[in-house]
């Protein structure tokens, strides 16, 4: 069995790109100092995707490589593992749409994996799909965001996909006992209560840990935290700008998953 330090970091992104890599900068050094070995970033991460579709095609294609090569770069020299969410280019010239993405970056700087959003926000009076377009769905189940860290093997989640059970678990029966959700949960009426149950309710029926990062005001609600697989917070911050750090254990997955087998007792697959 064997233990993994994570931490998850929250700053309220904006389309000065500078200003978002001083917040990335500073969270990383924060987790290093801390001995972190894999960091969790906020959904659209490198700019504000409530933006029109005019600048966000324009930071797509001006500004999003480099960035993408500047967390390359902070993620050799800190040897880290990071995940962080960017805003790519449709990637189909008679498709206008951005792809909202989180990409896995290994800490010799190669990208391990690249999530495009499957689930685009169209709820709360917010169109995303306007601007946004989600992922194409493929038998081999190639859409997911998937990859491993020693004994953890972590699953990818966007935002509102939190909100479809079915993505977690369909994770889960890949392997993944870690889920990891960066998100900008904007505020309204009960939305901070659903982010907490709903978090909590993927870590419990998946007996998972759950690593759930979110963007800070103006436009998110922070409250990033860990969760174990039991369904409490190990870890949790509040609306300030920081991170917060747990030591990932095997065995407590391998324990809690003993002792509530209800992966194993599934009877409707």
């Amino acid at each position: 069995m064997s233990t993994l330090r994570v931490a998850v970091g929250q700053f309220p992104a904006s389309n000065d790109i500078d200003e978002n890599k001083a917040y990335i900068t500073s969270l990383i050094h924060q987790a290093t100092q801390q001995q972190v070995k894999l960091l969790v970033l906020p959904e659209a991460s490198m700019c504000s995707f409530a933006s029109e579709l005019e600048v966000l095609q324009r930071l797509a294609k001006e500004s999003t490589p480099a960035f993408i090569h500047f967390m390359q770069e902070q993620a050799k020299q800190n040897n880290l593992y990071i995940v962080v969410g960017v805003l790519s280019d449709g990637g189909d010239s008679l498709e206008p749409r951005v792809r909202n993405q989180l990409l896995v970056i290994h800490p010799t700087g190669q990208i391990l994996t690249q999530y495009t959003k499957i689930h685009v926000y169209d709820a709360f009076k917010f169109k995303e799909s306007d601007k946004v377009k989600p992922a194409d769905l493929a038998d081999d189940g190639s859409m997911f965001g998937v990859f491993s860290v020693g004994e953890f093997t972590f699953g990818l989640i966007n935002c509102y996909d939190l909100r479809f059970p079915e993505l977690a678990r369909a994770l889960i029966d890949r392997g993944v006992n870690v889920l990891s959700v960066s998100a900008n949960w904007i505020p309204g009426a009960y939305k901070e209560m659903h982010w907490d149950v709903l978090l909590r309710a993927r870590a419990i029926e998946n007996t998972s840990y759950v690593l759930a990062c979110g963007q800070t005001a103006p436009k998110g609600v922070g409250q990033s935290m860990i969760i174990d697989p039991m369904g409490f917070v190990i870890a949790g911050a509040g609306e300030q700008v920081g991170i917060r750090v747990h030591d990932l254990d095997s065995q407590r997955i391998a324990e809690v998953r003993e002792l509530l087998p209800c992966l194993a007792n599934r009877r409707l697959v």
